[in-house]
């Protein structure tokens, strides 16, 4: 009987089978297990790229103009994001939630509250409806320099390209710190980006800056001192640009300011033909040495001519006739005379001519006014800024013929209506927490 071997077959087959059940269900789980591995790695992935997607809404929001009405979700509201102190609020938050126009929670002291301009039917989780942690969070970069615990202005971090560190206290424009928190299923992804507009460094070396010879005829006004942002449209030079040509003196409200005060009027070695009843003022008043340098566009801007292309290829006109008010970045490809002259119209950032430049009627910018061809003004134009002129070789650059133009140089106009109109850039960014 010992030898007897029947119904050992059936034994083995069934030793087999549980082995194969076995082996059958650990493959299963297996594969189930990197299915869900790969799952969840993947929207570990698309997490990020929510977290970016924030990052974008917010840099672009942060470049518009304030107000900025756009229309999303049924209604219509400011999109602009901004700290509208100046200077700035060091406890300024603004925040972007995820949520429908009306819809965001209240906004406390120093806080500025907005919705998402994504449409609803898909919106990406960059955002909470109501959680300020949760929601797209933007600040001005500070350092407790004093370790009082509490913001001052002198402890926001800037950037200026022309120092080195370019990041410091003194100079340039405030740094930006955004933080996002992208979600895909039940990955999460933070990320931290610090930003600034589009790093200018503005060198205008006077109010006029001629490459070519200067006609001032009529009730011209033209005035090197530094002038306040808060100069008032129209205004004529103030009584202590008159008093003071050292630029020793000091007035914080609508006159000059302490430094900063640079030439009226400067040639490359050409004349100026002052006629009429002009008042030239300016640290010194005007200046025709022929070593002057003359600077390009991306030589008064401080950026390279790619640079340059970048922006002119974004402009927000190209014609005179697009609307009375140009806001942005004009330019005008050709001349600018005739039916495309500048008559009666109001604007603010650069305004570029490829050729030539004809102004008359009632006209006021704040910025640079830039011409590669002759400038003409007939009528009651008012700069406040800067003026630069390549010019004809065989006429005068710059003619002022009639009326009552004005040009006030000031750098704070400048790099403020030129930086406002630009895009921000990302200076730095890391991730600072994510989980499957």
């Amino acid at each position: 009987m010992l030898r007897n071997e029947k119904g050992t077959g059936l034994v083995l087959a069934i030793l087999i089978i549980v082995a194969l059940f076995v082996l059958g269900t650990s493959l299963a789980f297996l594969t189930r297990t990197d299915v869900s591995i790969s799952k969840h790695q993947t929207q570990y992935v698309e997490a990020f790229y929510v977290a970016e997607a924030g990052i974008e809404e917010a840099l672009a929001r942060m470049a518009l103009r304030f107000p900025t009405d756009i229309s999303a979700n049924g209604s219509t509201f400011n999109a602009a994001i901004r700290d509208t102190v100046l200077p700035a609020n060091p406890d300024w938050t603004g925040r972007i939630f995820l949520c429908r126009p009306g819809q965001a929670p209240a906004a406390g002291e120093d806080e500025f509250h907005t919705v998402t301009v994504q449409n609803a039917s898909d919106w990406l989780l960059y955002s909470s409806a109501d959680d300020p942690d949760l929601a797209i969070n933007i600040r001005h970069k500070w350092i407790d320099r004093n370790g009082d615990g509490t913001r001052d202005l002198n402890e926001l971090v800037r950037y200026d390209a022309s120092r080195m560190p370019p990041q410091n206290f003194v100079s340039g424009d405030l740094i930006e710190v955004v933080t996002v928190t992208g979600r895909k299923g039940t990955a999460e992804r933070a990320l931290l980006v610090e930003a600034t507009r589009y790093p200018l460094n503005v060198n205008a070396k006077a109010a006029v800056l001629s490459d070519g010879p200067v006609n001032y005829r009529g009730n011209v006004a033209i005035c090197g001192h530094n002038h306040s942002l808060y100069t008032p449209e129209y205004s004529d030079i103030p009584d202590d640009c008159r008093d003071y040509v050292d630029c020793t003196h000091q007035d914080n409200s609508t006159s000059c300011v302490v430094a900063g005060c640079v030439c009226g009027t400067m040639t490359t070695g050409d004349y100026i033909d002052y006629i009429g009843s002009t008042e030239p003022h300016g640290s010194p008043i005007d200046n025709t040495d022929s070593t002057n340098t003359f600077y390009t566009l991306a030589q008064t801007l401080g950026i390279t001519q790619e640079e340059v292309d970048e922006i002119l290829a974004q402009a927000d006109w190209h014609s005179a006739n697009e609307s009375s008010q140009l806001d942005g970045i004009t330019f005008i490809d050709g001349d600018a005379t005739e039916t495309e002259k500048f008559n009666n119209i109001s604007g603010s950032g650069l305004l570029y001519v490829d050729g030539k430049l004809e102004i008359t009627g009632n006209f006021a910018w704040k910025g640079l006014v830039y011409t590669e061809g002759d400038l003409e003004i007939k009528g009651t134009a008012w700069i406040l800024g800067a003026v630069v002129v390549k010019g004809d070789l065989d006429a005068e650059a710059v003619n002022f013929g009639a009326g009552t133009p004005t040009v006030l140089y000031s750098s704070d106009a400048l790099d403020f209506y030129l930086k406002e109109n630009l895009k921000y850039v990302k200076i730095g960014w890391k991730e600072t927490s994510g989980q499957l």
